[in-house]
């Protein structure tokens, strides 16, 4: 008997008991879209922290930072690393490059300042270093790439900054100048405040202020001159070429009398952090797998019934040259038609609400070529392992019993 005649003969069964189909199919269906939704969502979640947080910047790197023993280092404004420091790194085998700590994420710059003007704001944010235009303001203008330009003292505050400075009429701050750090700067423009994607916190989220970058370098330190971000070369030891550095550092650093030096594994950190992230992916997913495996049972419980109700046809295809391999195929094709059938709902199914998820949160969901082989492959799986005890019991059943 031809594998596609037995694949039809298989579809036609499951077509004869539609409501006992259905109802079996209900928790394949159940199950397969709460993988699938799960994990759709556990991998946009990964996306948006490795994007968000800016994992891959810190790949293949190491940080270094300098403690100074004294807090009058500090107040001294004294540097933790030097350029000689720097260049020393940077001739170490197995460095690639050595940069002082920007606070750059996804190439964007964010730096700590406070708004003296506004000592009412006991909030901790940031502001934004703009190389172009900056962000839709609802009082006045945003920063624009002529500002950059023509190095124009000029900021966009918030509108909790601008209430703490001017309650009454928030407003009436555009145009003013404002106290920054002990440097008076022009009020260009009043934006609303950051509002938080309530998943992860960036720096983007705590923004209270828009500056030009290099109006800000002007007058601000820009750089963390007491951490340094070392990135290795591909075939560097990570392990070896750290150990090195910090004993370079502790025989001829700038300042190794003054302080301590020492390393953070950051590479290992955020393979760390990814690690964790999928992990809380699969785990959540397995939960959800359990409800496959109930109906998987369900699955085997109606190939069962479809076996006793169908002994006669069993004796008669047996009698009439049917070998056991014949009637083992035709039971497994059910249970495996059936699952399928059951896992391309529950595909669709758990995409469609992954998707309605995403529209209500900051997570991008995208179709993939693994989750389609994640869904069609626990379904034959399923299919397979509960429909071969039935299967084989019907195939080993005596055929003189099975005509009586």
């Amino acid at each position: 008997m031809r594998f596609s005649e037995v694949w039809k003969t298989s579809f036609k069964a499951i077509g004869k008991n539609k409501r006992r189909s259905f109802l079996t199919m209900i928790g394949l269906v159940i199950g397969v879209s709460a993988v699938i939704t799960v994990f759709s969502i556990g991998r946009a979640f990964e996306d948006y922290a490795s994007e968000f947080i800016g994992l891959d910047q810190f790949d293949g790197s190491v940080g270094l930072t300098f403690s100074p023993n004294d807090d009058s280092f500090t107040a001294n404004h004294l540097d933790g690393f030097t350029e000689e420091d720097i260049s020393r790194i940077e001739s170490l085998p197995g460095v690639e490059s050595a940069t002082y700590y920007t606070g750059q994420r996804n190439g964007v710059k964010y730096a700590e300042q406070t708004i003296d003007d506004a000592s009412s704001d006991t909030r901790w944010g940031y502001f934004k270093l703009l190389a172009d235009a900056g962000s839709e303001v609802i009082h006045g203008r945003a920063i624009q790439m002529s500002d950059s330009v023509n190095e124009n003292p000029v900021v966009v505050i918030d509108e909790v900054a601008a209430k703490a400075i001017n309650d009454d009429e928030p407003a009436a701050l555009v145009g003013q100048a404002i106290l920054i750090g002990g440097h008076l700067f022009e009020v260009v423009g009043v934006m609303a405040e950051r509002e938080s994607n309530g998943i992860i916190s960036t720096e983007e989220d705590n923004v209270i202020a828009e500056m030009p970058e290099n109006v800000f370098q002007q007058f601000f330190e820009t750089e963390e001159r007491s951490m340094v971000q070392v990135k290795m070369t591909p075939t560097a030891n990570v392990e070896t070429v750290t150990k090195d550095t910090e004993t370079m550092l502790k025989s001829y650093g700038t300042q190794k009398d003054l302080g301590s030096y020492s390393s953070q594994d950051l590479a290992g950190q955020v393979d760390t952090l990814r690690t964790l992230l999928t992990s809380i992916t699969l785990l959540i997913s397995v939960v959800g797998g359990i409800s496959l495996f109930i109906s998987g049972i369900g699955v085997m419980n109606m190939i069962y019934i479809s076996v006793s109700e169908r002994t006669k046809e069993i004796g008669v295809r047996r009698a009439m040259g049917g070998t056991k391999g014949n009637i083992m195929m035709q039971f497994l094709l059910e249970g495996i038609s059936l699952t399928l059938i059951g896992g391309t709902i529950g595909y669709l199914l758990g995409m469609f609400f992954a998707f309605l998820i995403s529209i209500f949160t900051p997570l991008n969901v995208q179709p993939d070529l693994f989750t389609v082989l994640l869904a069609f492959g626990l379904s034959v799986v399923i299919g397979i392992i509960f429909s071969w005890l039935p299967a084989k019991s019907a195939a080993s059943k005596d055929i003189v019993s099975l005509l009586r």
